[in-house]
């Protein structure tokens, strides 16, 4: 009976310990927030940065600094800091596009040349069925 004592007792250590061990381990990073913080610490203080987020528009400002967990920069259409983690993060671009008077805030310039470029393949498109169809 006592050595089921002791067996019990040393079966408790061990998982004690081998769960405290565990719950101090940090989580492992995905392949996307670790091209992320890479890319950010490439990054120089006021560099113009656009920064894509899971499931939001995209938002672009300057760079302040970064972090171990996360980075700050400065959104120049909220006109505010934005703090975000890695792993908020989709993908980081460097510059940002231009600025759209009619909505007030800055644009990506390569999706609207890619939608005039398909406009203006589905136009010709037409034209040309048109004309073969004469």
């Amino acid at each position: 009976m006592r050595d089921f004592g002791r067996t019990l007792i040393v079966c408790i250590l061990i998982t004690g310990t081998t769960l405290t061990s565990v719950a101090q381990q940090a989580p492992a990073t995905s392949k996307t927030a670790t091209a992320v913080k890479q890319k950010v610490e490439g990054l120089t203080p006021q560099a113009h940065i656009t920064v894509i987020r899971t499931g939001t528009p995209e938002e672009f400002g300057d760079f302040i600094s970064h972090s171990q967990d996360g980075f700050t920069f400065y959104d120049v259409d909220q006109k505010q800091d934005v703090t975000l983690r890695y792993d908020e993060v989709k993908q980081i671009k460097h510059g940002y596009g231009g600025y759209n008077s009619i909505q007030g805030r800055h644009t990506d310039r390569s999706k609207m040349l890619i939608i005039a470029l398909v406009m203006i393949g589905v136009l010709g498109a037409v034209i040309g069925a048109a004309a073969s169809a004469k």
